[in-house]
């Protein structure tokens, strides 16, 4: 008869404990986590309840708890990206890329349309499911002339992969700029040499920020194939395009290049550039070279390649 009625306390007691499924403070968050992952969506939302308390280290325990949860608190997370407080909508996203459920890209898609303020999270979670049916809308979001999310669109392109590589090549052909360079950058961290001749046409693209960025995607995107085009990149106008080429030069280890950079390292007119054929002809040769620096000194540069 003990046991009995111990068991009866401990469910009045548990019944009790979900009934007000209130966070009173951070000691109370690994009892709903625990019961969280048991599937007590009570349990869930009490966690996300604490996601709205005013002690950041309450909130980042309540966040961890809800990914440690995993796959049981998907339901009320998804819920949570309707919440009128954007910070809960934030959160909710975050903990949804980090729990990495498939249930979530659908609602997160929709959540890149259509959220007002935090589009930049959406994106990022998506990147973290790896979700190829973000694809094309995070490309479209490149354009929009919004430096969170384009940044967070672009990382996001990167952790898919491989199979965004087709889509960022097409988007090299997008009459929008920022298309154009934010795919190149995605294509030289991607490394993906599918897109060596795409990029090599950009070099001469009509806006220099776009050759600049497939300057540098060569560098990672290429092959020897690209040494010749980079090589005539070095007498691009603009000084961005010039460096780029030349750190691609010294990525590439391009023999063929040492002419072309000491030249351009003698005679440039802008101190970076000049610094930047000297690292690349460093890389390249493994000898030091000195170049002029923006106050007429001839000094060694730092190797960052190395």
């Amino acid at each position: 008869m003990l046991r009995v009625a111990s068991l009866v306390v401990f469910a009045v007691s548990l019944a009790l404990f979900i009934g007000c499924a209130t966070v009173k403070n951070s000691a109370d968050i690994p009892k709903y986590e625990e019961l969280s992952a048991g599937g007590d969506q009570a349990a869930t939302r009490a966690l996300i309840g604490a996601l709205r308390s005013n002690d950041r280290a309450e909130r980042d325990e309540a966040y961890k708890a809800l990914i440690a949860s995993g796959s049981p608190s998907v339901p009320e997370l998804l819920k949570s990206l309707k919440d009128d407080d954007p910070e809960i909508r934030e959160y909710a996203a975050a903990a949804l890329g980090d729990i990495g459920d498939q249930r979530a890209v659908s609602p997160l898609l929709d959540m890149l349309k259509t959220e007002p303020k935090r589009r930049y999270i959406a994106a990022w979670a998506l990147g973290k499911l790896k979700a190829e049916a973000a694809i094309d809308p995070l490309i479209s979001a490149l354009a929009e002339k919004n430096d969170a999310l384009q940044k967070e669109s672009t990382r996001a392109l990167i952790a898919i992969g491989a199979p965004a590589v087709p889509a960022l090549i097409n988007a090299l052909e997008s009459p929008e700029s920022d298309v154009r360079k934010f795919s190149s950058r995605a294509l030289g961290i991607i490394e993906d040499k599918r897109a060596e001749d795409p990029l090599i046409r950009h070099l001469n693209d009509e806006n220099d920020d776009v050759a600049a960025a497939a300057a540098l995607a060569l560098g990672t995107a290429g092959t020897q194939k690209s040494v010749a085009p980079l090589v005539a990149a070095l007498s691009s106008k603009h000084m961005m395009t010039r460096v780029n080429a030349a750190i691609s030069l010294g990525t590439l280890n391009a023999k063929d290049a040492v002419a072309p950079l000491t030249d351009i390292m003698d005679k440039d007119e802008d101190p970076y550039v000049r610094e930047w054929c000297a690292r690349a002809l460093e890389n390249i040769t493994e000898n030091r070279y000195k170049y002029k620096d923006e106050h007429g000194m001839m000094v060694f540069p730092y190797n960052l390649y190395r």
